[in-house]
């Protein structure tokens, strides 16, 4: 009877073990056929990969001129007041585990905004930039095997299609202060559901 259970109880060890070396090897393929393709993906910053209201507002309220190099500095060191939106930094951090380079794109000015590339350089290491133009997100997927884009506004689903790339769209939050087209699904793209939060 112990004889039995033991066994038992190592059989089931062993087809754990089976399972997750299984699980192991696929995700290897996977990563080595990534990494040795060299294939990326791109996320844009603000109501993509977090809700930066807050942030907007803070650096609207500490500055007297608007889109004024003060006003950005403050936006970009604001981060702290972002939150992430969950489903797509999971997406983010799950493409990157499977090998892809992850590219964020913030659309907006640079000004003293090396504190914030440096918060996100686990996800991005050495590719987050600044592109305060919306119309040229294009010509950094131009180069690069890029595969899809992420992003909330249909100026970004633009961007995707010049290049040749899968657009995938974001759901802006109920707060969101951008006010450019925002159609979710009138392209065509993929809209990922609750991506919102």
């Amino acid at each position: 009877m112990v004889f039995k259970d033991a066994r038992a109880k190592v059989e089931k060890g062993w087809t754990t073990t089976k399972k997750l070396l299984a699980i192991m090897s696929v995700w290897g393929l996977f990563f080595s056929l990534i990494t040795i393709g060299h294939l990326s993906v791109a996320f844009d910053y603000d109501d993509t990969l977090v809700n930066s209201t807050k942030a907007y507002e803070k650096a609207s309220r500490a500055v007297v001129q608007r889109e004024s190099p003060t006003f950005w500095a403050v936006f970009n060191n604001a981060y702290d007041v972002e939150t992430v939106k969950y489903i797509p930094f999971t997406i983010a951090c799950i493409l990157r585990g499977l090998g892809f380079r992850v590219l964020i794109m913030a659309e907006r000015q640079g000004t003293d905004g090396d504190a914030l590339k440096k918060e996100w350089r686990r996800l991005a290491p050495r590719s987050f930039i600044f592109t305060p133009n919306p119309t040229a997100k294009h010509l950094h997927m131009q180069e690069g095997h890029f595969v899809a884009f992420f992003g909330d506004s249909d100026q970004d689903m633009l961007e995707a299609m010049k290049v040749n790339v899968l657009g995938v769209r974001i759901r802006r939050g109920k707060r969101s202060v951008k006010n450019d087209p925002y159609f979710p699904g009138r392209m065509g793209e993929v809209v990922i559901p609750l991506s919102q939060f």
